[in-house]
């Protein structure tokens, strides 16, 4: 008997996300939740790669081409 409720409760559980995934608003969702989730792991990476890509490009610009 419980192996029939755990079956069934899986069986509604698999509808219900197959049925969600069938809508823009959960596509939505998701590809907000994944934003969030990118900042909030990258985060501080990003803030690192900005102020490597402000000092690189301060180098760049007080460097000259030239072989002086």
């Amino acid at each position: 008997m419980e192996e029939e409720i755990n079956k069934y409760k899986e069986n509604n559980m698999i509808s219900w996300i197959k049925g969600r995934l069938k809508e823009r608003t959960s596509l939505d969702g998701g590809a907000l939740i994944a934003v969030g989730l990118v900042v909030l792991f990258l985060g501080p990476f990003a803030t690192w790669a900005a102020y490597a890509a402000i000092a690189y490009g301060a180098w760049t610009m007080w460097k000259s081409e030239g072989s002086e």
